[in-house]
C-alpha cells in the first residue's frame, strides 16, 4: 500500500535511509552517515511529497521516496525484503505524478541507484567533484509527462 508519509514515521525513515546509504557507498563510514542524519531529519520536515510503502499486513514503512520543494528526488529507499519487487517504480511514478520534471544527485559509487535511474529515464547531466565524498557527485535528470510517467 503506498500512502503519505506520517510524522510517526519518521524514526522508520531514517533506518531505511541509513541502512540503504551505508550498503549503497562502500568508501564511507557509518558514522558518516550518521553524522549526515541531521540533514536528513531537516529534508524530511521540509519536503514536498513523501510517500512511503507499506506491506499490506502491518503498518510500517518498507520503502519511501522524497521529492523536495525544487523537484529533487532526494531520497528513494526499499527494504532489503522489498528490493527488487517492483516497489521503487511504483514509488517513483506516484512520486512524479504532476510534476514536469526531476532531477537526482548521487554519488558515483552508488551503482545500483545510478542504473535504477537510468531504467527509469533519467539521464546524467553533469559530474561535480565532492570533497567531503572524496568523489563526483552525478546530477540526472528526466522530464515527466502529465500523468507522471517518463516520456520517450
Amino acid at each position: 500500500m503506498l500512502r503519505a508519509a506520517e510524522r510517526s514515521d519518521l524514526n522508520r525513515l531514517e533506518q531505511l535511509w541509513l541502512h540503504a546509504a551505508v550498503h549503497s557507498h562502500p568508501s564511507l563510514s557509518r558514522h558518516f552517515w550518521l553524522n549526515h542524519s541531521r540533514l536528513f531529519r531537516s529534508e524530511q520536515r521540509d519536503c514536498k511529497r513523501c510517500i512511503v510503502f507499506t506491506d499490506r499486513h502491518a503498518a510500517v514503512a518498507e520503502a519511501f521516496i522524497t521529492i523536495t520543494v525544487d523537484n529533487r528526488l532526494a531520497y528513494l529507499c526499499v527494504s532489503p525484503l522489498f528490493s527488487s519487487c517492483g516497489i521503487g517504480a511504483r514509488l517513483m511514478s506516484a512520486a512524479s505524478r504532476g510534476l514536469p520534471e526531476l532531477r537526482a544527485e548521487l554519488l558515483r559509487e552508488n551503482l545500483r541507484t545510478r542504473y535504477f535511474l537510468q531504467r527509469h529515464g533519467f539521464v546524467e547531466s553533469a559530474r561535480d567533484y565532492r570533497a567531503e565524498y572524496g568523489q563526483h557527485m552525478l546530477l540526472m535528470s528526466y522530464r515527466c509527462s502529465r500523468s507522471g510517467q517518463q516520456r520517450r
